[in-house]
């Protein structure tokens, strides 16, 4: 997160935020807090314009798992260490009956775990990818206990990329207390109608653009030139990302991420 007097940014993984975190330091007086947290104390910022950044989602699934494919990223980290990571994660939220269930899988699936290492193996094979987004996005995802996702009755609704989304863009406190317990997708726009904390989402497919527009829209004098100046940072390697979809993944991230879908105007192409 990146707080300043002029406004406050809140890091999206995997949407260009710590490019757009980068261009923030280099051109407004501020401090960087912990990457990605939520914005728990909103009342103390809500005078300035509150910001995040978001990325197509087919391309966000190809770009999470091409990452880890490096052996780099948090949720590369939590699933290669899965079984234990669900139940260490499951134990940090407490939700009564979940650590019961975690170990209960823990022994249910010995010898039937996800290979998840071969998963990642190579960033150029197609099966893997698309091996490895139906299991995040089908059942085994429903699983997943990092952030609280698998406690959370909204993972019947929207699939990890969403919930990481919407954990960072409304208000902390509602989010926890009725957001993950939003069982239909017209109760979820419902609730984010009502709750956003953001007045701005960049979109990565145009980051310097619409940092350049934000920027000058607060009275700053920065070119194009000086933002391409600086660079990419943090990106990982992978080919076009619609070359890794066929029908099937394709459907399925279209159903799992429909409310950015909708709601960014988001296509495939």
């Amino acid at each position: 997160m990146f707080v300043g007097k002029k406004l406050v940014y809140l890091q999206m993984q995997k949407t260009g935020s710590t490019h757009v975190t980068k261009v923030l330091k280099q051109n407004l007086k501020g401090k960087t807090r912990e990457r990605h947290e939520q914005l728990e104390d909103y009342d103390a910022y809500k005078d300035r314009p509150i910001i995040s950044s978001i990325r197509n989602p087919w391309d966000w699934y190809v770009s999470l798992w091409s990452f880890g494919c490096a052996g780099s990223g948090g949720f590369h980290k939590y699933v290669i260490h899965n079984p234990w990571s669900e139940v260490r994660h499951t134990l940090k939220y407490r939700r009564p009956g979940a650590v019961a269930t975690s170990i209960a899988r823990l022994v249910t699936q010995v010898g039937r775990r996800p290979d998840w290492k071969a998963l990642y193996s190579d960033v150029k094979n197609e099966a893997n990818f698309r091996a490895w987004l139906k299991l995040v996005l089908g059942e085994e995802g429903r699983h997943i206990a990092k952030e609280g996702y698998s406690i959370s009755p909204v993972k019947d609704v929207i699939g990890f990329m969403t919930f990481r989304f919407l954990a960072l863009t409304t208000a902390y406190d509602k989010w926890n207390s009725e957001g993950t317990r939003v069982r239909s997708y017209d109760a979820l726009n419902a609730f984010v109608d009502a709750h956003t904390v953001t007045n701005r989402i960049l979109r990565m497919e145009a980051l310097n653009e619409e940092l350049l527009d934000l920027l000058q829209s607060i009275g700053k004098k920065v070119t194009m030139e000086d933002l391409e100046a600086i660079g990419k940072t943090n990106a990982s390697s992978h080919r076009k990302y619609d070359t890794y979809y066929d029908d099937e993944t394709y459907r399925l991230v279209a159903e799992r991420d429909r409310f950015i879908i909708e709601r960014y105007g988001y296509s495939m192409f």
